[in-house]
């Protein structure tokens, strides 16, 4: 009953920050983007500044008991403080939730923090959860979340971005069309991203996932867009599912070696996350070198490119993919600017 309660309130939670036409962009970490004081009214919605806009908020929902009807005060104002956010162009909550029998006393139902936001001029928005728990005990919310959005979230919690597929609001957008309107509103010059891209498949004998050996730098930033980071000849991108891809180049600017830590990508059934001996026996592994406290081994029998496998603590770290002709000081020079 603990666990069909909370469900069913957290999906209220995944309702209020997005929309079921909300499509995932990018991991969200709760951060607040906008430039605002937030105002906190407790367990109600007298807000010392309704007008604002960023509007900022922090409400404390954890008086969702029973026994002194707190869980119908709690419903009772939830149409007034939707109220008040609708018409925002820039929207950012923080809340607490517990949900209890009897206020303070144990057993405690649910409990979780949140954060939640939207940019009606940009056309995005974003929710994260975490400190998760049902009857007390700390829970795995991945089973609860929508299935769009599970690569974003794991058993501590997660959080994702999301583009409505409306678009953005033309009066919002003219709010934020000239730069110092955009420092006004935004925090970090003005609240750009870079999505995450997906895995895009297996590792082959020349590729991982979308990314090519011997691609030149400029095509694999228009098949993948731009990095997330980009210096002294490596490129990474975050993957989504809490992964990153890594590509070193030649002194020709050509990919000579990738490094991926995403679970999808596999050789062989194995890749991140998979027991050693199991990597070792089906990928035929023998040992080459160290970085720091992870072991490098490279498959034999892998024709056309080297693949490396980073061990450590009994587990497969990442999968590497190199040139053929790329010998170990160089992979391991590669591989150790990758940390």
């Amino acid at each position: 009953m603990k666990r069909t309660v909370a469900v069913a309130v957290l999906g209220l939670v995944f309702a209020f920050a997005t929309t079921a036409s909300a499509a995932p962009i990018a991991p969200y970490d709760g951060s607040n983007p906008f430039r605002c004081k937030t105002q906190k009214v407790g367990t109600g919605v007298d807000y010392p500044d309704p007008g604002a806009d960023p509007f900022c908020v922090e409400f404390d929902k954890t008086s969702q008991n029973v026994t002194d009807f707190g869980i119908a005060d709690f419903v009772s104002k939830e149409p007034a403080r939707t109220a008040a956010a609708a018409p925002k162009c820039f929207y950012y909550q923080h809340d607490h939730w517990t949900g209890s029998v009897v206020q303070g006393q144990q057993p405690e139902v649910w409990h979780w923090d949140g954060e939640y936001y939207f940019d009606k001029a940009r056309g995005t928005g974003g929710v994260s959860v975490h400190n998760f728990r049902i009857g007390g005990q700390p829970a795995d919310m991945r089973p609860y979340v929508p299935d769009a959005y599970k690569p974003y979230f794991n058993a501590d919690g997660g959080g994702v971005k999301v583009i409505n597929d409306q678009g953005p609001d033309p009066n919002c957008a003219a709010k934020v069309d000239t730069p110092k309107e955009r420092r006004r509103v935004y925090r970090s010059g003005g609240h750009s991203y870079r999505p995450c891209i997906p895995p895009g498949g297996r590792i082959g004998r020349a590729h991982v996932g979308l990314a090519d050996l011997g691609a030149r730098r400029k095509a694999l930033h228009k098949r993948l867009g731009k990095p997330r980071t980009a210096k002294r000849g490596i490129d990474r991108w975050c993957v989504v599912g809490a992964a990153n891809l890594s590509v070193a180049y030649s002194h020709a600017r050509r990919a000579e070696l990738i490094r991926s830590t995403a679970r999808g990508q596999t050789v062989d059934g194995v890749g991140p996350g998979s027991r050693a001996g199991k990597a070792r026996g089906a990928l035929h592994l023998e040992h080459r070198f160290s970085i720091g406290r992870t072991n490098v081994l490279a498959a034999s029998g892998h024709r056309g490119s080297r693949l490396f496998a980073g061990v450590g603590n009994g587990k497969v770290r990442w999968l590497a993919l190199a040139s053929a002709g790329l010998r170990d000081s160089r992979a391991r020079a590669d591989l150790r600017r990758f940390r």
